[in-house]
């Protein structure tokens, strides 16, 4: 899997990495696919203690973030980005930018 990750994610994941009092040598953020009220896939983006069995483990600047294997088989190429109007960590493609 290839994953980009902004300056500015980088930052807003860590401040709040900070602010919920997650390990950075151990935990992170996590990417999990979840099923869409619409019958899509979503990523859902969570505060983890650790990585799960069978997550990739992408690290940037001291965030580590857990990628769960559907996301990777979904989205191989995937930007984490910040969506400026909410400061709103959003994961999309990477061709999108």
């Amino acid at each position: 899997m290839a994953i980009e990750i902004t300056d500015e994610a980088v930052e807003v994941l860590g401040r709040s990495l900070r602010l919920g009092g997650v390990d950075a040598s151990r935990g992170g953020v996590r990417l999990r696919a979840a099923h869409g009220l619409g019958g899509g896939l979503e990523i859902q983006v969570e505060l983890a203690g650790e990585p799960l069995d069978g997550e990739e483990v992408v690290e940037r600047d001291g965030v580590r973030i857990f990628v769960d294997p559907k996301v990777a088989e979904t989205m191989p190429h995937a930007l984490v980005a910040v969506e400026p109007q909410h400061e709103t960590i959003v994961v999309r493609p990477a061709e999108a930018t």
